[in-house]
C-alpha cells in the first residue's frame, strides 16, 4: 500500500478475508457443537498456515502475531475437551505436545515444530469431521435466521437473503 491506496490486489486480499469471515460467521450460527468443533480446527491449522507462510517470508513481526491466535485457538480446543471420556486423555497428551511443539516454534522461529502440530491437526481434523457426520445434535445458536448466498446476474456481487423470519429472534434469559 503507498500513499494511503489500496492496490487492486491488496483489495483482493481484504474482500477475500471478509467473505472468509462472513462465510464462518453463517457456519457458527448454525453449528452444532460438532460441527464448532470441527470450524475451530479448520481455523487453527488456517492459521498455522498463515504462521508458516509468515516465517517463510521471513516476517518475525506477522509471525508472532499469527502465532497468538494459533496459541489462542490451541486453548480453546483444549478448554473444550470433556474429560468424561477416555479418550480426552489421549487427546490432552496429543494437545500438550503440540503446545510444546508450538512453544518451540514461537521461541526458534522455526517452522518444523510448526509442520508437525500442523500435520497432527489435519489428522484429528479428519477425524472429526467424520465424527461430526454421524453426529447430528442441534444447533447451539436458537433463533438464528438461516442465510443463503449466491452470486448474482450483477458484477459478481454476494447478496444475502433470508429465507425464514423467525417472530422472536435474540437472547432469552
Amino acid at each position: 500500500m503507498s500513499n494511503g491506496h489500496i492496490s487492486p490486489m491488496e483489495r483482493k486480499c481484504i474482500i477475500m478475508t471478509e467473505s472468509t469471515v462472513k462465510s464462518y460467521q453463517n457456519r457458527i450460527i448454525q453449528a452444532s457443537k460438532e460441527q464448532l468443533l470441527v470450524i475451530t480446527y479448520e481455523l487453527f491449522i488456517e492459521e498455522i498456515m498463515k504462521a508458516l507462510q509468515a516465517l517463510h517470508e521471513d516476517k518475525a513481526e506477522d509471525f508472532n502475531r499469527t502465532m497468538v491466535k494459533v496459541h489462542k485457538l490451541h486453548r480453546e480446543l483444549t478448554d473444550n475437551l470433556d474429560m468424561s471420556y477416555p479418550i480426552s486423555r489421549q487427546l490432552m497428551s496429543l494437545y500438550i505436545y503440540m503446545n510444546k511443539k508450538l512453544i518451540e516454534s514461537s521461541i526458534k522461529l522455526e517452522k518444523e515444530p510448526l509442520t508437525e502440530v500442523k500435520v497432527l491437526a489435519e489428522v484429528l481434523l479428519e477425524g472429526f469431521r467424520k465424527a461430526a457426520t454421524e453426529e447430528s445434535s442441534e444447533s447451539l445458536v436458537q433463533n438464528a435466521q438461516k442465510v443463503y448466498a449466491g452470486l448474482t446476474y450483477g458484477k459478481g456481487t454476494l447478496n444475502e437473503t433470508v429465507v425464514n423470519s423467525i417472530k422472536d429472534r435474540g437472547f432469552k434469559a
